[in-house]
């Protein structure tokens, strides 16, 4: 695919960043004397080593060995990162999402990877494409990076740095992908960006693929931060799709699309051809909705056909625990969570499609059953993905990575060396070395507690809408992520109702931050369809910035609340 019809002007200016390529090509090179970097030297930094305990004790240790107390005070000149996360992360993907990563370590244990649970939570026969990573023999952990056929990359460096899941195990990985209908086409080979958080990546891609005055497709509720510190900064006009329970609808969008592809052609309005597709599709934010494999396979189908590219924004992605009541199984794994007093009681008593923690633990799906991803399907290269540490270890990291098509990694990581100069270097040595020493068993141990701890917390916020709103609410039983999406029947002033909570001492966040129907800077058709063109104000609005006054303003929608798992502590 040609990705220059999709850069940005700026993008199109960005040159290599030269400098910090010269430094990084000789960096590792043994008995190099440089004189080119303004590096400041080991012995002007003030701390020699850094020590960090995880809750079960293991010490993870910067110093000397490896000069990792240095690389962590020191600039990063690798434009996409510190090279032994990068590997990591590579492998990583490579596993869970079955596509081809430039530089990819081949080493690490066997995962097969399958869509386990539909979007109703139940098992889904019609799974049309299953990943499976195969260990071969084992071999050096300096061989070739592997392609999803398992062939080498012509060309691939191997990173000098310790990379992998695994160090102690190393094996060829071969990544098979399985399809019910027709052999696919050759995807492009993708490579990571590793980026300051979510956002950073967010505002990375915006930035490299749209000029002010485009149009960003994004879900009618999405988002708030990247709203009101990206979209709308940036100056684009928003064309808002409808969702439901599992998310962005796939029918809408394709007709949302026709329209604003017809307005842009005929020239009769300020709306731009679509060129970017902005939506969460694991526990979305704010809805809580999970997007299922076909779901996501009709929207991949939607825009190939209107040559939209994806920002999949899956921070969420770890967070999945769909099962539903269910004591046992062959699949999931059982961890012991914060439901465990509760279950001891008995389970908890929902309605149809809440989630309840099993007898003495919680059932989880682990790394093996988390969902398909747009990534994983896509076989275009239309996908651009971002995940974030910010959910998986802490957000106090503000380390984050984009998965991206080869053709568009150097503008991205040209793009974050001119933000940031990159991540911090302290928060990648010490997030290196912590899933170095996890290896990749430590690390599925984690993710299946982490998931635990959600799901039981899920449960116990169903448990209470369930026992007290009754008939006064409409909600969906979370299935991953951190939210619960609450529709107050009626005809209730949001304002009234806030207040009464605050009252209280109980905060929530109102549906309407998260509104993109009614913004200025919002394109939107009625059903004749005839465009609705911006007033003259809304125009001047829209040429000299939206104001931050004209964020909250527009027609009243049903009254919302967006409730935090998080703060459901039993």
């Amino acid at each position: 695919m040609d990705y220059s019809r999709f850069l940005s002007a700026e993008a199109k200016r960005f040159t290599n960043a030269s400098l910090a390529g010269l430094v990084h090509r000789f960096a590792s090179v043994d008995g190099v004397i440089s004189l080119a970097a303004g590096l400041p030297p080991a012995e002007a930094f003030p701390v020699t080593e850094l020590t960090a305990r995880t809750v079960d004790g293991l010490d993870i240790t910067l110093g000397a060995e490896g000069r990792q107390a240095y690389l962590a005070q020191q600039y990063n000149f690798n434009p996409q990162g510190y090279d032994p996360l990068l590997n990591w992360l590579r492998n990583l993907t490579v596993k869970l999402h079955g596509v081809q990563v430039a530089n990819a370590p081949v080493q690490g244990p066997r995962v097969v990877k399958k869509d386990l649970v539909t979007a109703a939570g139940g098992p889904d026969v019609d799974t049309a494409a299953a990943v499976a990573v195969a260990v071969a023999a084992p071999t050096s952990a300096e061989a070739e990076p592997v392609t999803a056929s398992g062939a080498s990359i012509a060309g691939g460096a191997t990173a000098a740095a310790p990379a992998g899941p695994t160090d102690a195990e190393p094996a060829a990985v071969a990544v098979t992908v399985a399809a019910t209908t027709h052999q696919a086409p050759q995807a492009p080979i993708r490579d990571l960006v590793l980026t300051s958080g979510a956002i950073h990546a967010i505002f990375a891609i915006i930035s490299c693929l749209t000029d002010p005055g485009d149009t960003l497709v994004v879900d009618e509720y999405t988002y708030t931060h990247a709203l009101e510190c990206v979209f709308l900064p940036r100056g684009l006009r928003l064309l808002p799709v409808r969702g439901d329970r599992e998310g962005l609808d796939p029918e809408d969008l394709d007709t949302q699309l026709q329209l604003a592809t017809a307005e842009a052609m005929a020239g009769q309005s300020a709306c731009r051809r679509p060129r970017l597709l902005y939506t969460i599709p694991t526990g979305h934010n704010p809805t809580g909705t999970v997007m299922g494999e076909q779901r996501k396979r009709r929207v991949l189908e939607v825009c190939e056909a209107h040559d939209l590219l994806i920002l999949e924004d899956d921070a969420y992605y770890w967070l999945y625990y769909p099962y539903r009541g269910e004591s046992g199984g062959d699949t999931g794994d059982m961890e012991r969570g914060e439901a465990e007093a509760g279950a001891e009681k008995g389970e908890w008593e929902g309605r149809d499609n809440s989630i309840a923690p099993a007898r003495g633990g919680v059932r989880v799906p682990g790394l093996e059953g988390l969902p398909a991803s747009l990534l994983h399907l896509d076989t275009r290269g239309r996908v651009i993905r971002v995940d974030t540490f910010s959910k998986l270890l802490g957000p106090g990291y503000r380390l984050g990575w984009i998965t991206a098509p080869g053709p568009l990694v150097a503008k991205l990581a040209n793009w974050v060396q001119a933000s940031t100069v990159g991540p911090c270097s302290v928060t990648q040595v010490l997030v290196a070395k912590l899933l170095q020493q996890w290896g990749m068993d430590g690390f599925k141990t984690y993710v299946r507690k982490l998931q635990a701890l959600y799901a039981s917390r899920a449960a116990l916020a169903h448990a209470a809408v369930s026992a007290h709103l009754g008939d006064l609410a409409e909600w969906q039983a979370p299935q991953a992520g951190m939210f619960m999406w609450i529709q107050i029947r009626g005809d209730l002033d949001e304002g009234t109702l806030l207040d009464d909570l605050v009252a209280a001492k109980v905060v929530v966040v109102p549906g309407s931050m998260f509104a993109t129907r009614g913004l200025q800077a919002t394109l939107g058709w009625d059903a004749a369809p005839t465009p609705r063109p911006p007033q003259r104000h809304q125009q001047q609005q829209l040429e000299e910035g939206t104001s931050q006054e004209s964020v909250g303003t527009g027609p009243r929608g049903p009254c919302c609340l967006r409730l935090s798992l998080a703060g459901c502590s039993p």
